[in-house]
């Protein structure tokens, strides 16, 4: 008999050890009930591609309503290759979207010119960068207004000998890839124009802007793709030279 109670307290004894066990171990992990939690973590998940970021990295995205203002960034992709920068405005009420390509350099860095200057103050906008159809990152940015950098009010007169060359009443292009804005000016050659398509409405918003170089001529073409553009698209060509309008005309797509 006495035999027997001792293996029963003993059972019991071992019982109780074990049962202990079973919460010591939540006890250790810092809970009561269930699995450990991850430690906590200020990190976020990236969000670039192939090491894709606009310059500041760790500051505010600040663009000037300037017709020079420019955006900047690095990327893994490879030397050479093309990427696309785009702004987009956040809000409807005046609506705009800037894009250009440009190169990656050899040091991974890129960089492509912005006319601003027709943005409306205090307006947001998402600046992304794209490779091949893949959106490499994005980021939001504040327009901020520099009193004296806005474009000033054309007029019908061309400056400086300026004239966008086209027939008829209106420029057309058609709704395709590679079309060509030509035009002439007196300013010297080698000076640099910057030609600007504009959407008229918001129902297809756009901006697009390129660079050009005035030739022994007094020519200047720029090239632009307008594939995305529904045909009957109404916009506005302009040419400026630092912060002057040199010359505007309407235009449509066909």
């Amino acid at each position: 008999m006495t035999t027997r109670r001792t293996a029963i307290v003993s059972a019991v004894a071992v019982s109780a050890v074990l049962v202990g066990g079973l919460f010591v171990l939540p006890a250790l992990s810092g809970q009561t009930n269930g699995p450990a939690d991850a430690p906590a973590t200020d990190e976020t998940a990236p969000t670039d591609v192939n090491g894709t970021v606009v310059y500041p990295v760790n500051d505010s995205l600040v663009l000037e309503t300037r017709s020079n203002e420019s955006i900047e960034g690095a990327t893994d992709v490879a030397a050479g290759a093309t990427v696309t920068v785009r702004i987009k405005s956040d809000s409807g009420d005046s609506p705009f979207i800037y894009q250009q390509q440009t190169t990656v350099r050899d040091n991974g860095t890129f960089a492509v010119p912005a006319d601003l200057s027709g943005v409306p103050e205090n307006a947001t906008a998402t600046v992304s960068v794209r490779h091949d159809g893949e959106e490499l990152t994005n980021r939001t940015a504040q327009v901020v207004y520099v009193p004296g950098a806005t474009a000033a009010d054309g007029d019908d007169a061309s400056v400086a000998g300026t004239r966008l060359d086209y027939d008829g009443e209106t420029l057309t292009v058609r709704s395709a890839t590679d079309q060509t804005i030509r035009g002439t000016t007196d300013l010297e050659p080698g000076t640099n124009v910057t030609v600007r398509a504009r959407s008229s409405g918001s129902s297809t918003p756009f901006l697009h802007q390129r660079t050009a170089t005035v030739g022994d001529d007094g020519t200047f073409a720029v090239t632009m793709d307008f594939e995305s553009i529904p045909a009957g698209t109404r916009f506005e060509v302009s040419v400026r030279h630092g912060d002057e309008t040199l010359t505007e005309a309407d235009a449509r797509v066909e």
